[in-house]
């Protein structure tokens, strides 16, 4: 056990329920938010997160507000794609399937911050191509995220497309772009990757 983690069990061998909406969150959940943040996710102890993720980060301190969404979506991301692994290659899933809302946010550098990279649309509709998984299977199975930006007072929208790094369809895109590379050469791809079952 790290220093830092037998740190919190001292401190708090039993943090009380989390604040009701609109509550202030107590000083000792705000401790304990402070320290489950600092730790590596790494070695993070399991029976410590539900009860971090039942914490309103409205009842925080605004300064602890961001490194506790930025911890909160790593982990739902995490899960998601232990998930997507769990399924193997051929993943079954429908075009109207439940997009898990804990795992997605529009807000582009805290998506950065705990590993999401930009992909283009022409990396997509690769992906799209060679997957035959569409945006919203993509969005359900994998980690892709879409944020639309438009200027105030503009009918002009523009599409963002964002993977987390450890995404496996991420493979895909990296091949997209060797072979945007060397056009001229021949590329003989990454071999098996996943697929949506149609």
């Amino acid at each position: 056990m790290t220093g830092t983690l037998a740190l919190v069990l001292l401190v708090f061998p039993a943090v009380g329920a989390p604040a009701p909406a609109g509550v202030a969150a107590d000083t000792e959940t705000v401790k304990f938010v402070q320290y489950f943040v600092s730790i590596p996710t790494s070695e993070l102890k399991a029976e410590w997160i539900e009860h971090f993720l039942a914490v309103d980060p409205e009842t925080l301190p605004k300064k602890l507000r961001r490194p506790y969404k930025a911890k909160r979506l790593e982990l739902y991301t995490l899960k998601q794609l232990s998930d997507s692994r769990k399924k193997g290659l051929l993943v079954k899933t429908a075009d109207d399937c439940s997009i898990p809302k804990e795992a997605k946010s529009q807000d582009i550098a805290l998506l950065q911050w705990v590993g999401y990279q930009e992909i283009f649309e022409d990396e997509e509709q690769y992906l799209i191509d060679k997957t035959q998984c569409s945006q919203k299977q993509q969005m359900c199975e994998f980690t892709l995220q879409i944020i639309i930006e438009k200027k105030p007072g503009s009918k002009f929208v523009k599409k963002r497309y964002f993977m987390h790094g450890k995404d496996p369809l991420m493979a895909l895109v990296s091949e997209r772009r060797a072979i945007g590379e060397h056009r001229n050469t021949n590329f003989f791809g990454i071999g098996a990757f996943p697929s949506c079952l149609q």
